[in-house]
């Protein structure tokens, strides 16, 4: 849980900002700009939160038009995400930019920062009942051989095993949604391995994504 000495001082940082360097840092998202921007919770030398927070939502909480959640993730899953996108072996142009001057310690920094996260659900309209029922039965028991529950993976209430499986409880449906479509493209461009994501993505319809998603985003990680 934040502490309120730290969410107060997060509060102040950001008021101090400039209207100039907030839109600054929400153009990342869109021109794909650099990463040395001043820091909200720490030191000048700190890589910035800020950056971090114009595509990923307060505290790292995600976002209702897609920015994956952050916060509370495990540390070693963050740091090799950003290692991924820094080497480009992880396709992301945004964050590939923004990883690429990052040096291993940033890496660590960022991913410790934000897997001490505990912010709200990312605010947005609460998604069909029918859905979330649906999408908790996929996530718990999956639906027959083919689809796997997502829990058996990512452990019980979605809050992630280690390093490989990272927690999908409270990520947003939009974010839920696109992942699955690009391990799906994934899929059509090389025979998955079985038992990876990309091949279990290739066994769900479309219908069952927007399931999964809308159960996924309601629940707290």
């Amino acid at each position: 849980m934040i502490g309120s000495r730290s969410t107060n001082m997060l509060r102040d940082g950001l008021r101090s900002l400039s209207v100039a360097a907030l839109v600054g840092f929400v153009s990342v998202c869109h021109a794909q700009s650099a990463v040395n921007a001043p820091d909200t919770a720490g030191g000048a030398n700190t890589p910035s939160i800020a950056t971090c927070i114009a595509c990923h939502g307060a505290l790292g909480a995600g976002t209702v038009t897609g920015g994956p959640r952050l916060a509370g993730k495990d540390p070693d899953y963050l740091a090799h995400a950003l290692s991924m996108f820094k080497a480009g072996t992880r396709a992301n142009a945004v964050m590939q930019t923004v990883a690429h001057n990052l040096s291993d310690s940033e890496i660590r920094e960022l991913a410790t920062y934000f897997s001490k996260q505990n912010p709200p659900l990312a605010e947005g309209a609460p998604p069909p009942q029918d859905l979330v029922i649906a999408g908790k039965q996929l996530a718990e028991i999956g639906a027959g051989s083919d689809v796997p529950a997502c829990f058996s993976c990512h452990a019980a209430g979605g809050k992630g095993n280690g390093a490989r499986f990272p927690g999908i409880a409270g990520e947003p449906a939009a974010f839920v949604v696109a992942r699955l479509h690009e391990f799906q493209a994934r899929a059509k461009g090389k025979a998955p391995a079985p038992g990876t994501m990309t091949a279990v993505a290739a066994t769900l319809n479309d219908a069952q994504i927007e399931e999964a998603a809308a159960y996924l985003s309601v629940i707290r990680p």
